[in-house]
């Protein structure tokens, strides 16, 4: 099968549009007999086109090691760079009889950027945007794909407030809620009868993750016949049934104790556990902690160990399946590196969008609730979000796994 590929870049400036660049690619295979036989997507993310180069030419030119080790590229362009290679690396590899038209456009991390590139006539002929990265220009996009009945597909923001009442908008990374209820399911599954302890500080996020894990487990208890038993402790007020307690006071020694955190600070959960520390010796204490954790800098991995903490991701990579090993092989022929969690995203998501093109043409998000797809690092569970019943706020993925910590290794329990 003929591939071809084009590839340019072009950058200008202009009033607060500051240094836009965008690239286009064209992989021209067999074309169907379809009404329309050219997809066309456009791709939105913060390559920082100019600062990238400029670092790239420094670290290919320093005059020694310590000057090249000192040069770091953006965090947000290498996830941008690594996804995208990871899509390139999908359209390689597909055999679907099309054309596709990948159209990969610079946002600069920067809303007003966004802005600007949303008025180009020509993403008006999109049939999917993927992107952006940051919440509030994904949530420029979103409201762009909506207003333009384009479909949008979102993997890395995982903002339940991204958009609403959208039947465009399909949201790949699982929000905090499909997060709980892995979480949740895991705890029904392995620590039946437990105690219960949700230990939360005294912050709206943190507070209304312990709020979805205390409601499952009520409503668990209400038909149960081995029931938990529950705590919710706020540090705010630190009560638990009208009562001053503390989550030492809470835990018990004739059943297993199940710690949920729900706050997304590092001291705060070091600090926490710290306290809890010496109680292992005379309880049985796991801990359940929350996705970011997994990304944690300063969070004390010996006190991460020693709770056998369960921690849930959308990421999980199968070594043995062959789908696997064969993207892992071609990913490092193609661009001599080994493919980040974000590059195995991008494959993920193309062969998706690709799988979906094949089948439904470019309506596709009609047909994508139920659907069950396993890519090579990330599982797709489609489900729709709806708005009392009826209208479609958005479309989401619900596949978590859940890992635990053990002699310093995540293992997948789920």
């Amino acid at each position: 099968m003929k591939k071809t590929f084009l590839f340019y870049c072009y950058l200008r400036t202009a009033n607060r549009q500051l240094a836009l660049s965008v690239v286009c690619c064209l992989l021209s295979l067999i074309c169907s007999a379809q009404a329309d036989s050219v997809y066309r997507i456009s791709l939105i993310l913060p390559f920082q086109t100019e600062s990238t180069v400029e670092k790239l030419d420094g670290f290919t030119n320093a005059r020694d090691f310590f000057t090249a080790s000192r040069i770091h590229l953006n965090e947000d362009a290498v996830i941008a760079l690594d996804f995208y290679e990871g899509a390139l690396e999908a359209l390689r590899e597909t055999t679907d009889s099309f054309k596709i038209e990948l159209k990969v456009y610079d946002c600069y991390n920067s809303d007003s950027v966004t802005t600007e590139l949303l008025k180009k006539e020509e993403l008006k002929k999109s049939h999917v945007i993927i992107g952006a990265m940051s919440v509030s220009g994904s949530k420029l996009v979103a409201d762009y794909c909506k207003q333009n009945k384009i479909i949008n597909v979102q993997p890395f923001s995982p903002s339940k407030s991204l958009t609403a009442d959208n039947p465009y908008h399909l949201k790949l990374s699982p929000t905090i809620d499909a997060h709980v209820d892995a979480l949740f399911n895991s705890i029904i599954d392995s620590f039946a009868g437990g105690n219960i302890i949700i230990y939360t500080p005294d912050a709206e996020k943190s507070w209304s993750v312990a709020q979805r894990f205390d409601s499952l487990f009520r409503a668990f208890n209400k038909t149960a016949s081995q029931k938990f038993t529950v705590a919710l402790l706020n540090t705010k007020t630190m009560l638990v049934n009208g009562k001053k307690t503390s989550a030492v006071e809470q835990l018990k020694t004739d059943k297993p104790n199940i710690l949920i955190i729900t706050s997304f600070e590092e001291s705060f959960v070091n600090g926490n556990l710290r306290v809890l520390h010496d109680d292992l010796k005379t309880k049985r204490i796991i801990v359940y902690g929350m996705p970011t954790w997994l990304n944690g800098d300063i969070l004390r991995l010996d006190y991460v160990n020693d709770f056998s903490t369960r921690i849930s991701d959308a990421f999980y990579l199968d070594s043995a399946r062959n789908e696997t090993l064969s993207f892992k092989n071609n990913f490092k022929t193609n661009f001599s590196q080994v493919p980040s969690k974000f590059s195995f995203l991008g494959f993920d998501v193309l062969n998706f969008i690709l799988e979906n093109l094949n089948y439904y043409g470019k309506d596709f998000i009609n047909n994508v609730a139920t659907q069950h797809f396993n890519g090579t690092g990330y599982k797709f569970d489609i489900s729709k979000n709806s708005k009392d019943g009826k209208l479609v706020n958005y479309y989401e993925n619900r596949n978590v796994s859940v890992f635990m910590v053990e002699n310093y290794l995540l293992k997948k329990v789920k």
